[in-house]
């Protein structure tokens, strides 16, 4: 089954490369089960390439989870200490508490700079550039560099996926297919 989730993944990379700064949604609808191995495979090393650099997006979400698929990626995720969002319940799979409730703010508000997260979550500055850019590597959030504000360095915004991005690239059925 690896094989096959690397096959997958690899279609999936080739037909992302023309998809920059696009919201990719992974819908496993159709998906009853699927091995650790395929998952690890296709999810997870798919989400290396985005924290890499290797590969760029305007934010991933997996919809369509299955206790049993949900559970075959989390454990993927775990081993390597990366986290995915489940775009159907908009929460973090693998992903410890500070960082669901850093993302659940970050839904709350909307578009917003470091300083604003920082404040509304009574962090230091640093601690909330520190959780953004592991939020950012996911596809959690986007960030969209903002010209008006630079002062002593480059300003971001930060937003989430799929809020006000108009075109997403959606994967169904048989994209995701597991034999």
């Amino acid at each position: 089954m690896r094989a096959e989730g690397a096959e997958l993944r690899q279609k999936l990379e080739r037909a992302l490369d023309s998809a920059e700064n696009r919201l990719i949604v992974l819908d496993f609808t159709s998906v009853k089960a699927m091995t650790n191995s395929f998952a690890d495979e296709l999810v997870s090393k798919l989400y290396i390439s985005l924290a890499g650099g290797a590969l760029t997006s305007g934010g991933v979400q997996l919809i369509g989870l299955y206790e049993e698929t949900r559970d075959a990626i989390v454990v993927c995720l775990e081993r390597r200490k990366l986290i995915a969002v489940d775009g159907d319940e908009h929460v973090l799979l693998a992903a410890e508490d500070f960082l669901q409730k850093t993302y659940d703010e970050a839904m709350r508000l909307g578009t917003f700079i470091a300083a604003d997260l920082a404040e509304a979550l009574a962090i230091s500055l640093p601690n909330a550039n520190n959780r953004l850019k592991r939020l950012v590597d996911a596809g959690a959030l986007v960030r969209i560099p903002d010209p008006g504000r630079e002062r002593g360095g480059k300003q971001y915004s930060y937003s989430v996926p799929g809020s006000s991005a108009p075109s997403a690239i959606h994967r169904r059925g048989a994209t995701l297919d597991h034999p």
